[in-house]
This record gives structure tokens, C-alpha cells and sequence, in this order.
């Protein structure tokens, strides 16, 4: 069971990227959905977090304000280390879960894991390949602006405090450029799943 990392900074169209390998036929993973779900209420993360950083963090119902939470680690590389010390292992074992379960389920399938912050976080040796997907950064910041989510300003900010694409291109199998049309994207893809499938 072939797994490959999809990976790129924000704005580049990882989960665009994702996309098109499960309509392809694999199995898609999102690290974002993943670290969603460790912090639920009643979860040992939440509850890390709870102790780390206080309740207001949390609302009536214990869900995590993770808006809240960004703001308070982003640009703060101190409470920035201690949530990705409590939240990356926690990820990483739902992770292992999840494959172990398609390992023996869907033994013949590839899976294609999104995860945004692979270089930063040196497990790109765990995955049989590593998918990097790039933009020019005026493209990567119009999208984030028209996705509603931050200002010109804030996505600037974001993008300066992530790995530049020339480190994530030593950890990259292969390169997709996202900065163009989508069937051009889709072509790559398609080029690169036919590569590990063999078909």
C-alpha cells in the first residue's frame, strides 16, 4: 500500500491536489481533519491543551477556539513549540491508526496524506514519496484573501512564518505546480499517481 505525502505552504493547493488523487482512486487523508478530531472534547488533547493554555481557550462545550489558538501561537515561536509538542504525536498516532486499518482493509490502495507542515515537522522518511505542491506567492496570497480567511496582510504574515518551498524541495519525489490552469494541475497529478500505480 504505496503512501505519499502531499505537502506545500498555505495557498499552494494541497488539498486541490489531494482532490484530483481520489478521484483518481486513492485514499485521501487530511492532517488538518486529523488534528481536528485530537482535540474534540473530552480528548487527551483537548485536555493537554486545557492545562497548557488555559479554558478560555475552550468554549461552554469544551470545542477548542482554534482561531483563538492560532492567534495566540502564531508569531509566539514558544507557545507555537509547545502546542506542535502536544498535538504532532497526537496526530501521528491517529495517523498510524487510520493506515494500520487501510493497510488490512484496502491493501492494494494508495494514500495520499495531506500535511501541511511536513518539512517542519522531519517525518517525510515515513511516506514512500512526497508530493510538493507550489504557487507563486501572489497567486498563494490572492487565494487566501478571496477564501475569506485573512487579510493581504495576515497572508503574507502566514506564508513568511512557514518553511520556504526551496527546504520542502529537499524532502520532494515530485513537484506539482499549481500556479496555472486546473488541468494542467490534473495532468501532473495524473502523471504522478500512473508513476507509483504502474498503470
Amino acid at each position: 500500500m504505496p503512501v505519499i505525502a502531499i505537502t506545500g505552504g498555505i495557498g499552494s493547493g494541497k488539498s486541490t491536489v489531494r482532490r484530483i488523487f481520489e478521484d483518481l482512486g486513492a485514499f485521501g487523508v487530511d492532517a488538518d481533519e486529523l488534528a481536528r478530531q485530537v482535540v474534540n472534547p473530552g480528548s487527551e488533547g483537548a485536555r493537554l491543551l486545557r492545562e497548557t493554555f488555559g479554558s478560555a481557550f475552550f468554549d461552554s462545550d469544551g470545542r477548542l477556539d482554534r482561531r483563538r489558538m492560532a492567534a495566540k501561537v502564531f508569531g509566539d515561536s514558544k507557545a507555537r513549540h509547545k502546542i506542535e509538542t502536544i498535538l504532532h504525536p497526537l496526530i501521528r498516532a491517529a495517523e498510524r491508526k487510520l493506515l494500520e486499518g487501510l493497510r488490512i482493509e484496502q491493501p492494494e490502495a494508495v494514500v495520499a496524506v495531506e500535511i501541511p507542515l511536513l518539512a517542519e515537522g522531519g517525518c517525510s522518511k515515513e511516506y514512500d514519496g512526497v508530493v510538493l505542491v507550489t504557487a507563486p506567492g501572489e497567486i498563494r496570497i490572492s487565494r487566501l484573501v478571496e477564501s475569506g480567511k485573512y487579510s493581504s496582510d495576515e497572508a503574507v504574515s502566514r506564508m513568511a512564518s512557514q518553511a520556504v518551498d526551496r527546504d520542502r524541495a529537499d524532502v520532494a519525489t515530485w513537484v506539482v505546480d499549481n500556479g496555472g490552469e486546473l488541468d494542467r494541475t490534473a495532468e501532473q497529478v495524473r502523471a504522478i499517481y500512473t508513476a507509483i500505480t504502474g498503470a
